[in-house]
């Protein structure tokens, strides 16, 4: 095997990786661990969430470095689970680098869990959450519903790449309206509730823990820009519950 191909196979495997959620400690070990099969090849690792740079030494060829971009990121474990256990036959010499590329390319194109599913997958937790913040059995209904709608309107604006910061600051302004909307024909009897228990899909609890944890191996500039993140997407759903309760509230309202 030749240090481009090794190259070509290490990088793809780090970007699964990334691209689904790994942390950054994560990817930079896979793929040096991956780079280190052949000895004496000094390989090295740069990543960020958005990129990483991966690098090689041959005797012939010299230095050889790859960058790839991480334009689009989202959170799919059991791809990150299947490239890790590539990585780590592949490393164990289970497997050969032919074998691997067959396995990442069947990896790569994984079909994503049904979009019915996972809109109704956003009721059920949203309805859980409502019961677990002491709602009523009426408002974990009215908060299946909401999260029936917030599924939907998160799988629309995803087919379309809408940002995520606007999804949240959207998705805040839809479930606050929707619920509002129910309890004033009379469906649920705490909205607070409902509202609270229907945002949890929303909250970046995963980003704000690949941040910590990133912060933690030494990691300073993924996990800030990973905590960064976090906060943000927190602000935009704050802000789409706040516009819409400051709007109201100017209006007159209608919550007794």
């Amino acid at each position: 095997m030749d240090e481009q191909t090794l190259l070509n196979f290490a990088v793809g495997v780090g970007e699964v990786m990334l691209a689904n959620g790994a942390e950054t400690h994560r990817v930079e070990d896979t793929v040096e661990r991956i780079l280190s099969v052949k000895e004496g090849r000094m390989p090295e690792t740069f990543v960020t969430p958005t990129g990483f740079f991966a690098s090689i030494q041959g005797p012939l060829t010299g230095t050889i470095t790859k960058f790839r971009r991480i334009s689009r990121r989202s959170i799919n474990l059991e791809k990150v689970t299947r490239a890790n256990s590539l990585s780590r036959n592949f490393v164990a010499g289970k497997i050969t680098l032919h074998e691997g590329f067959a396995e990442l390319e069947r990896i790569e194109k994984m079909l994503p869990f049904s979009r019915n599913l996972v809109v109704v997958c956003y009721g059920a937790v949203c309805s859980s959450f409502a019961l677990l913040f002491n709602g009523t059995i009426y408002d974990a209904l009215a908060a299946f519903f909401v999260g029936i709608f917030l599924g939907i309107i998160a799988e629309l604006m995803e087919m379309k790449k809408v940002s995520p910061f606007l999804v949240s600051l959207l998705g805040g302004v839809s479930i606050t309206i929707i619920t509002l909307a129910f309890y004033h024909f009379g469906f649920g009897t705490n909205y607070n509730i409902v509202i609270t228990g229907c945002l949890m899909p929303l909250v970046p609890g995963f980003a704000l823990t690949n941040s910590i944890r990133d912060i933690m191996n030494g990691d300073f500039i993924s996990g800030t820009a990973r905590l960064v993140e976090a906060l943000i997407t927190a602000v935009a759903v704050a802000a789409g519950v706040g516009i819409v309760l400051s709007i109201l509230n100017l209006l007159g309202g209608f919550i007794s």
